[in-house]
């Protein structure tokens, strides 16, 4: 036992590093969902208040008036920063710590069902499946519905196991903070409550043992759902705002279901924005496919948890007409686990080791084939989407000069980077509009191009420049 809880320690260790190699340097920069939760964790973890000035709240208004950051990714940062210190490692490293979360849960779980050795290969399905990695890279909230899913599967199959409620309830409770951690999952939410509530009917025949589960999984997790028009009418906008379906027939609402498991889609190219994959690699390995496959048949035959698995991972698209879009990555994380977990049940239909090593020699070549490409080519090309993540060290720079040389610190007005202002300069920064002189005693940061090649620009900071004025000069 101490042997097994070694060897998870350290290849919990080992990811950390593994996940977080290059995380500032790819993608390149921050994307506008990463600079709003980062900014809004900054401001919240040192007054309680929001960019919009209210204290504590559920959701937070961001990117102008746009868009809504949802409660438990938005608060998860808030606790890290209060912890340790903002940061621009610790906002895109909150990832990877959900990631290592998600890796052993996902160990605790397929040791459950299956054995510690297949826990195993089901953590290592798990761990390379590509836009883990990418997601893993920024500080958004995709990511979050991962570990939810895992307990909420838990914690189902700890009471088909054994009758507790206590088990059942913090199943409906994980699925039921499952609606407030990422947009996407209030499609997913209902869908997978109702199989929930039909695999509890058919788990037991008695008609009173019926009734008594599928009302404490309702108490856990319906209140969240419940609770939704009272959030939405102090937070307008915040539950369904963004959801936009245009649905003249059944095709418009079944399409988005139905391109979903386009295979194209899962194992070839991924999403067609540079955001969520490289393009020319699948949602999932395309060497796991055959794994898959193997495991739908043999699930389908397994016994009913393996069904409920297989109709969890099909059915949990079903409303996604209702928030229109196509292949869309970030909506499929919650589905990460359930893949592993149904790729595993192939291992009872491969006997020999020889070809277990072939699969698992090709897993990796094919995931090493990915992080080349990802940390080379994908980097440069992304680029121009992602910008630049050395405008930090200009903030940075700022603030330690004006320090030094005891000079008023000032950025240029068409200067915008919320995040890294609040990180730096926590009691705020004095704007001047780029065409004025800069003031006595002052030290100003300003777009290059934006001011001639003068002796009293100071520091080699790529798109920025520093000016220093003082009295004597």
């Amino acid at each position: 036992m101490k042997n097994k809880k070694f060897i998870i320690a350290t290849i919990l260790i080992l990811l950390a590093f593994f996940f977080s190699y290059k995380i500032l340097e790819v993608p390149t920069g921050l994307t506008v969902d990463e600079v709003a939760l980062g900014y809004n964790a900054t401001l919240i973890s040192r007054t309680g208040r929001d960019e919009n000035n209210r204290f504590m709240p559920v959701f937070v208004l961001s990117n102008g008036g746009a868009d809504w950051k949802q409660p438990l990714p938005q608060y998860y940062l808030v606790l890290l920063f209060k912890l340790f210190k903002p940061s621009l490692f610790l906002l895109r490293f909150s990832s990877v710590l959900i990631t290592l979360l998600s890796f052993y849960l996902m160990y605790l779980l397929s040791t459950k069902i299956f054995s510690s050795s297949k826990a195993f290969f089901t953590a290592f399905i798990f761990i390379t499946v590509p836009i883990l990695m990418i997601q893993s890279h920024m500080g958004l909230d995709n990511t979050i519905p991962i570990p939810l899913t895992i307990l909420w599967l838990y914690f189902l199959y700890s009471y088909s196991k054994k009758i507790n409620y206590k088990h059942l309830l913090l199943s409906g409770l994980f699925l039921g903070l499952s609606f407030y951690s990422y947009k996407g999952m209030r499609a997913v939410f209902p869908v997978w409550y109702g199989i929930t509530i039909l695999y509890l009917i058919n788990f037991r025949k008695n008609i009173f043992k019926q009734l008594r589960p599928i009302i404490i999984f309702s108490l856990a997790s319906l209140p969240f759902l419940f609770i939704s028009p009272l959030l939405n009418h102090f937070y307008p906008g915040a539950i369904f705002g963004g959801a936009n379906p245009k649905i003249n027939s059944f095709y418009d609402f079944i399409y988005p279901y139905i391109s979903t498991f386009d295979l194209g889609f899962l194992f070839i190219k991924g999403d067609a924005t540079l955001f969520h994959s490289t393009q020319i690699h699948g949602f999932f390995l395309l060497s796991t496919l055959p794994l898959f496959i193997l495991g739908i048949y043999q699930a389908l035959n397994e016994n009913k948890f393996s069904r409920f698995l297989l109709l969890a991972f099909f059915t949990a698209p079903f409303l996604y007409g209702t928030v229109s879009s196509v292949h869309r990555a970030s909506r499929l994380m919650c589905l990460l686990p359930i893949y592993a977990l149904i790729c595993t049940y192939s291992l009872t239909l491969i006997k020999r080791k020889s070809v277990l090593l072939v699969i698992v020699l090709l897993i990796l070549a094919n995931y090493a084939n990915f992080l080349n490409y990802y940390y080379n080519d994908y980097r440069k090309l992304s680029a121009n989407i992602f910008g630049d993540l050395r405008s930090n060290e200009s903030f940075k720079y700022l603030s330690q000069e004006s320090i030094k040389l005891n000079l008023t610190p000032y950025v240029a007005q068409n200067i915008s980077d919320p995040f890294f202002e609040s990180l730096y300069f926590p009691n705020g920064i004095n704007k001047i509009h780029q065409d004025n002189p800069s003031p006595s005693n002052s030290i100003l940061l300003t777009q290059r191009e934006d001011i001639p090649q003068m002796s009293n620009i100071h520091a080699n900071i790529p798109f920025y420049q520093i000016l220093i004025n003082k009295d004597e000069n």
